[in-house]
């Protein structure tokens, strides 16, 4: 009841020690009014069952402030423990909590690792018998910095400024409640909170990864937006093919949803949001049954049909753990795998792309916010 009770009232919640990042401006301008309030410290908290103690950015012990008997709560701690999206437009100097605060992700930045580096996490995951493949993280929330990887336990420990990344044979979500989530790769992933620290754990091939701010400098939203780009890191580059971000346009992203409109029943637009680098997008646009996404050096088309029905060829997979199947219908090999409700198929038609480019550029098509 308490759950229910607080997610009714969340946009009362009163931001304490501003804790959103980059609300610090907000103290700006002349919309503040003095007052006399105080520091709660009787009263404390019971998510799901389990004591809470809501935490700063810096781990420190927040309290509730009550003001002319009403009592007002963090709301960047109560969020993360009801597993509710919070974000801080600092232009508008507005909170945004639910829904709309995954609309606005964050801008994520490649994970770059040195030859050294990258032989660490293949001696990490060598440490475990039958548990060789190596795993990583391919991206971070901008201005984020990777400092160390290492085995400890049972799996394999990345450690950031903000985060903290774990692959493991073991199911760290085991035995908790929590809320099932899917991640913008279709991937059902689950957040709980053992601690005072909420983490996110789903599934990858073999193993489980588990992804927390261990300081809160990162919300859900923003370790969600991480989560899909753990991927196996190839033998033969040793790491991920470098890629780059494909910023459509407001006018490139009415013209995606209008292209999906014109089919009903599967008007909900995906999109690739990625690219190998040095590409270049040109257009997109409906015909036949689907929609085609144009490349300079790709070809992307997001169908309700499967293309490769009929076609012999060879199953793969893809570095988030899908299962893809690569066939030659003429000149030009296609990936195809199914994405929620419908097929995703990718090509290169000069042959100008590896398969392991658009097996990478694969995972990289999801749902347009």
């Amino acid at each position: 009841m308490m759950k229910k009770n607080l997610k009714k009232s969340a946009a009362t919640m009163m931001v304490l020690g501003m804790t959103l990042t980059g609300a610090t401006g907000v103290f700006a301008g002349t919309q503040l009014e003095k007052i006399s309030a105080y520091l709660n410290h009787g009263i404390s908290f019971n998510v799901d069952g389990a004591a809470y103690s809501p935490t700063d950015g810096n781990g420190k012990k927040l309290a509730p402030i009550t003001y002319n008997n009403s009592t007002y709560l963090p709301v960047r701690a109560i969020a993360d423990a009801l597993h509710v999206p919070v974000s801080y437009d600092g232009k508008k100097g507005q909170v945004i909590i639910g829904g709309e605060a995954t609309s606005n992700p964050s801008t994520l930045s490649n994970v770059t690792y040195s030859a050294a580096q990258k032989e660490a996490i293949q001696k990490a995951f060598a440490q475990f018998d039958g548990f060789e493949t190596a795993y990583a993280p391919k991206q971070m929330i901008a201005g984020d910095t990777f400092k160390s990887v290492g085995a400890g336990g049972d799996g394999v420990s990345f450690t950031f400024n903000h985060m903290k990344v774990d692959v493991s044979p073991r199911d760290y979500s085991d035995g908790y409640n929590g809320k099932d989530v899917k991640l913008s790769n279709g991937v059902t992933a689950k957040w709980y909170t053992p601690d005072q620290t909420g983490m996110l754990t789903f599934k990858l091939d073999d193993r489980y990864v588990t992804i927390s701010s261990p300081d809160h400098k990162l919300s859900q939203a923003q370790l969600q937006q991480v989560a899909v780009s753990v991927q196996k890191v190839q033998n033969n580059d040793q790491g991920v093919t470098g890629f780059a971000d494909v910023n459509f346009t407001k006018e490139q992203l009415t013209t995606i949803r209008k292209a999906f409109a014109k089919f009903q029943g599967f008007e909900t637009a995906y999109a690739p949001q990625h690219m190998i680098a040095g590409d270049t997008f040109k257009s997109v646009g409906a015909g036949g049954d689907g929609v085609n996404f144009v490349f300079n050096h790709m070809n992307v088309t997001v169908s309700p049909k499967d293309y490769s029905f009929s076609y012999d060829g060879k199953n793969v997979k893809l570095p988030n753990g899908v299962t893809a199947k690569w066939y030659t219908p003429d000149q030009t090999d296609m990936l195809t795998f199914k994405l929620d409700d419908r097929y995703v198929t990718l090509s290169s038609p000069k042959n100008e792309l590896t398969h392991t480019q658009l097996e990478q550029m694969a995972v990289s098509v999801q749902k347009v916010k």
